[in-house]
């Protein structure tokens, strides 16, 4: 592709390029969805709504009638009779509210999906072919909903309580389906043509970048966990635990001994010491990315953000760990690591070149815009 081709494509990519404007909104309204989960879990309002319901689901209940149905089946769930056997109405509403919030974003986030791409291939700005990724997207959504219900399921049953397991699978494909809608659009990008004179980073620094994404994937799984058993609490002191700075039964209190590690007490101290883990990687990255002469002032920049992001989630995860929880700390603590996740998959993006510079999906894009006009 000569330069005159290259500016050229920038200049179209820029000005006129819808599908990246809508991938960006999809990629929003996934964090989004994802942070609001988070309010939902500390907010207990995920077990409120017993039923699954995608399409009719959609409205809430309209009058007094409609609420004392919905009530009378809450009242049925093993969280009513065993936690909240008191509760009014009224209480019953806010929570009902939540949870029902959150599920209507996320059936807003799946025809975010699903009806601009059918837009898109009836004005023949995709051809089929080229809407396949596209519609793997629109799968990952599907899948994230069944696993939601499937995560909720667990906590309708004997103890009112979901699978801590469950919870982090559907925490982690939200991940997975934020990273891949953003790498989708960053693809689209013309700042990776403009990138392209570059020689490319070393490998060592491309080595770097994805032992960040995956050291930082690991922590917000721990983190899950953390979440799904309430661990949060175990201990309200830092450094030590308990005063020890390994607890004193860490390895021995379950059998096998690598149970302990998603136990409460274990994957507490786990989630506490792998963050020191991502910060280790990411100065090494941050010291890296400033000797390499490959990368771009806007990797560079990206890196700084990366170590001021990083440090803020620190003080978080510490603060809500000595005040013993309080929810909006904790919502922000999650809403933060989101940001070092979104900040981790850029800089992922911007070191995986080609040996020209180019990103391989970069180029084939462009040739099908080109394609289409």
């Amino acid at each position: 592709m000569d330069s005159k081709t290259q500016a050229h494509d920038s200049e179209h990519l820029s000005v006129r390029d819808p599908i990246r404007t809508w991938l960006w909104m999809v990629a929003g309204l996934t964090a989004a969805m994802v942070v609001v989960g988070g309010f939902v879990r500390l907010s207990r309002a995920g077990l409120s709504i017993v039923t699954w319901d995608p399409v009719t689901g959609v409205v809430p209940p309209i009058g007094t009638d409609a609420w004392l149905v919905e009530f009378a089946k809450y009242q049925q769930s093993p969280e009513y009779l065993l936690v909240n056997s008191g509760m009014t109405l009224a209480e019953f509403q806010r929570i009902f509210m939540i949870e029902w919030a959150h599920r209507l974003i996320a059936r807003i986030a799946g025809l975010m999906v699903v009806i601009p791409l059918v837009w898109f291939m009836a004005k023949q700005i995709l051809t089929f072919r080229q809407s396949l990724r596209y519609w793997g997207v629109a799968a990952l959504f599907g899948i994230q909903a069944v696993l939601g219900w499937v995560m909720v399921s667990s906590g309708l049953r004997d103890r009112p309580i979901v699978s801590n397991a469950r919870l982090t699978m559907h925490l982690l494909v939200a991940l997975a389906t934020l990273g891949i809608v953003m790498w989708m659009a960053m693809d689209r990008s013309p700042r990776n043509l403009a990138d392209s004179t570059t020689a490319g980073v070393k490998r060592s620094t491309v080595v770097l970048s994805w032992s960040l994404l995956a050291t930082v994937v690991a922590q917000i799984g721990l983190g899950g966990l953390v979440a799904g058993m309430r661990a949060g609490t175990v201990s309200d002191t830092w450094p030590l635990m308990a005063g020890r700075w390994v607890p004193a039964d860490l390895l021995t209190e379950h059998d096998p001994w690598w149970i302990n590690f998603i136990e409460p007490v274990g994957s507490h101290w786990l989630h506490r010491w792998v963050a020191f883990l991502v910060v280790g990687v990411a100065v090494a990255l941050f010291l890296a990315v400033r000797s390499d002469n490959g990368a771009t002032e806007r990797m560079r920049t990206t890196t700084r953000w990366l170590i001021a992001v990083l440090a803020l989630q620190v003080g978080l995860g510490i603060s809500v760990v000595v005040l013993a929880v309080p929810k909006w700390l904790a919502l922000a603590h999650q809403a933060n690591g989101m940001a070092v996740f979104a900040i981790a998959v850029v800089i992922c993006h911007m070191a995986t070149r080609t040996p020209t510079g180019n990103q391989h999906s970069t180029t084939y894009d462009i040739a099908l815009i080109a394609d289409d006009r």
